[in-house]
């Protein structure tokens, strides 16, 4: 996973459903985590500040009338945050959707890069054979003037020497 950054996040619809409040509500729970967060930040001079996009980035999407509206992408982190302000049964089943969600996403991801590790394996090996093959493009064509051969003839007397050696 070092060649690619992949950004895991849930939408704040995703998250506000899985919550079982309405997005309306979510989002404005998410403005004043951040309006605190910020306001935290100013006290804090010369100190690591605490960057509201590590939890909740902003963005928008289409609503079913195709007006674009305000959503969050939220992070691991900030589903943490969220699952933590959350008491009782409601902040239990939260947890272990977002939690289940994130090892699905995980998964997809490690999935995806083993695929991705086994085709630059498989263009180096191709560059390699590649390689092999442009190198011995000049033997060939060594042998068939030397030998005054033919492609095809040449072929043919390397399968007959190689099944005489290897008894095919």
């Amino acid at each position: 996973m070092n060649h690619l950054e992949v950004r895991q996040t849930l939408t704040s619809l995703e998250v506000a459903e899985m919550v079982e409040k309405t997005h309306k509500n979510l989002m404005r729970d998410i403005n004043r985590y951040c309006k605190q967060i910020n306001e935290s930040n100013l006290k804090l001079e010369g100190e690591l500040k605490i960057e509201p996009s590590d939890f909740f980035r902003e963005r928008t999407y289409q609503n079913s009338q195709n007006k674009t509206q305000p959503c969050y992408d939220i992070t691991k982190k900030g589903c943490e945050f969220i699952a933590h302000k959350l008491t009782g049964t409601k902040g239990t089943v939260f947890t272990a959707r977002y939690i289940n969600r994130f090892h699905d996403m995980e998964q997809i991801l490690k999935q995806s890069m083993q695929e991705i590790e086994e085709v630059a394996e498989a263009q180096t090996r191709l560059k390699k054979k590649s390689s092999w093959l442009a190198d011995m493009e000049q033997n060939f064509k060594f042998l068939c003037e030397a030998y005054n051969f033919s492609r095809k003839t040449l072929y043919h007397h390397i399968l007959v020497d190689v099944g005489k050696v290897y008894d095919i």
